[in-house]
C-alpha cells in the first residue's frame, strides 16, 4: 500500500500513548534511538499495566494510533506541527535508504514529510506529560 493512497482520515500518529488498542512499533534503545519492529503489536490492558511499572512506557517504547487531527494540541495549519519541530531541532537530512518501519504506509509524519520525517523520527520518544526530543 502506498502512503499517498491512504486516506487523510486513516493516518496514524507515531507519537501515541500506551493504551489498550495502540500499536507498539518501536523500542527505545540504550543509545536513546528508536529501534523499529518489523510488524506492529497491538497492545492490551495487561501490556499497559506491566509496561507502566517503573518509568513510563512512552519513555521506553514507541506507539501509534489514529491521528485525531484537530483534536490534538500539536495540530497546526492543517497538519501535524510536531514533526516540523522535530526536523528543525535535529536537522537530520533525508537519507537514500530508510530504516524498516511497520507503520510507514499509514504514518502521519511520513505522509507529510516523506523521508525527512523518517530521518528524524528515531530521535523522538514520548512521555505522557510532555514530548521529549532526545538529543543524543
Amino acid at each position: 500500500m502506498d502512503s499517498d493512497k491512504v486516506s487523510e482520515n486513516s493516518l496514524d500518529c507515531p507519537s501515541y500513548i500506551a493504551k489498550p488498542g495502540a500499536d507498539l512499533f518501536g523500542i527505545v534503545g540504550e543509545n536513546g534511538k528508536v529501534n523499529y519492529l518489523n510488524d506492529t503489536i497491538r497492545i492490551d490492558k495487561t501490556f499497559v499495566e506491566e509496561a507502566q511499572k517503573g518509568r513510563p512506557a512512552e519513555e521506553r517504547f514507541r506507539f501509534s494510533g489514529k491521528c485525531i487531527q484537530h483534536g490534538c494540541h500539536q495540530w497546526e495549519d492543517g497538519k501535524c506541527g510536531l514533526i516540523q519541530k522535530v526536523i528543525e531541532l535535529h536537522q537530520n537530512p533525508a537519507g537514500t535508504s530508510l530504516q524498516n518501519c511497520a507503520i510507514r504506509n499509514s504514518c502521519r509524519w511520513y505522509a507529510q514529510e516523506k523521508e525527512l520525517a523518517c530521518a528524524n523520527c528515531s530521535e523522538v520518544f514520548r512521555n505522557s506529560e510532555m514530548m521529549f526530543l532526545q538529543t543524543v
